[in-house]
């Protein structure tokens, strides 16, 4: 079956390919990059990398708009693709995935539900090799330090060249649908206008979005007209009339995703607070291998590629013999409470790590720690006002001999 999708589907499931690996790889150096060469501290790190990831997630809402209302989704992806990571992110994410879709016919529902297994594959296979390696070019030493952060990031960022590259090279396979109307902004103003009517109207509707056709004309809307013309309807004539039962199912997704955003502020930690958390652990799994504190997000990557095959293979099938019916919105909410379950035991592992910290002195005061792993040699430290915890005012000076 692979053999006669389009051409064009190999480039798109490249580039994704190569776009994760360079997005992925940037984004899971860049909190210890900002620790550990600019010198900002864990909480100014942190809200740098979340502020990144906000605008990597915020822009797709702009890039889809534009893309479906006045550039297409080809030319969007190569020209703001190229721009910077931050916003070409949102050139990218809400275009690939469905310019992969719109290769296929409407009747290849076979094929096109695979492209989308292998495009999903081919997201998390460059995410985890990405975040496997990405780190361990961050190790190498070069120009006269003990990191090499120029590799960390210069060979994602080629990636991303060459993401771009093979994306345009099935620019001649592709099939290019013209952008059609701003859906965002007839969505909004069709609640805009439907809630106004609903304020003036007297007439009582089953669904309160149907007001928005208490002043349509569907003889004079060129929505109407257009639909008539091309004939492809069914039982309703009037193409208001099935955008509003649009937007009312819209809507009723939106409420159903509403917990979604709080998952994924929670889920991006694992590129920050996680990353430093590893930082304060040990790492050695073994004698001849350490995971690297960066490496954590690798876990996800790797157990997505597993647990795909195995909970459709194995773990669905016996719950539907035992009569659960596994359906979306149950796994949903399955994985919002594992999720949850899964942040409260990170809170308590670093309750233990904290215990393992020195501690922090407070304002105008100064901590001494002394480790003497000599056994014929004493260390003496004589200072005015020297308690037994080592802490020292700033205005007090200390002098040590060895004996």
């Amino acid at each position: 079956m692979v053999k006669r999708w389009p051409k064009s589907t190999f480039c798109i499931i490249a580039n994704e390919f190569c776009e994760r690996f360079s997005f992925v790889g940037m984004r899971t150096v860049l909190t210890l990059y900002v620790i550990n060469i600019l010198s900002f501290d864990d909480s100014k790190a942190t809200i740098l990398f979340h502020s990144f990831i906000v605008l990597c997630y915020t822009t797709p809402l702009l890039g889809s708009i534009i893309a479906d209302s006045y550039i297409g989704k080809f030319w969007y992806l190569d020209i703001v693709g190229l721009v910077i990571i931050g916003i070409g992110t949102g050139g990218i994410k809400p275009c690939v995935c469905a310019f992969g879709g719109d290769q296929f016919n409407q009747n290849h529902l076979r094929m096109i539900s695979i492209f989308f297994s292998v495009f999903y594959f081919s997201v998390n296979a460059g995410s985890m090799i990405s975040s496997l390696v990405t780190p361990l070019l961050r190790t190498v030493p070069c120009n006269g330090l003990d990191s090499c952060y120029p590799m960390a990031f210069g060979i994602p960022a080629g990636l991303m060249v060459l993401a771009t590259l093979v994306f345009v090279s099935g620019s001649i396979f592709y099939k290019k649908f013209p952008p059609k109307e701003n859906i965002f902004l007839r969505v909004c103003q069709t609640i805009g206008r439907a809630l106004r009517n609903k304020i003036t109207s007297k007439e009582s509707r089953s669904h309160w979005l149907e007001h928005s056709l208490d002043t349509h004309n569907c003889e004079t809307d060129q929505h109407c007209i257009a639909y008539r013309q091309s004939k492809k309807f069914l039982t309703e004539k009037c193409a208001e009339k099935r955008f509003v039962e649009d937007v009312k199912s819209l809507i009723r997704v939106i409420i159903v995703l509403l917990p979604v955003p709080f998952f994924w502020s929670l889920y991006d930690q694992q590129g920050s607070r996680w990353i430093i958390q590893a930082v304060a652990m040990n790492s050695k799994i073994t004698d001849s291998f350490t995971l690297l504190p960066d490496q954590v997000i690798t876990c996800n990557s790797v157990l997505v590629l597993i647990f795909i095959p195995f909970f459709q293979t194995c773990v669905y099938p016996v719950f539907e013999k035992c009569g659960i019916k596994t359906t979306p919105l149950r796994r949903l909410v399955a994985g919002g409470l594992l999720g949850a379950a899964s942040f409260v035991i990170c809170g308590f592992v670093q309750l233990a790590v904290n215990e393992t910290l020195p501690d922090v002195p407070g304002a105008n005061t100064a901590f001494i720690s002394v480790i003497n792993t000599y056994t014929d040699c004493n260390i003496t430290v004589r200072a005015p006002g020297l308690s037994e915890k080592f802490i020292l005012s700033n205005s007090v000076s200390f002098i040590y001999s060895l004996h």
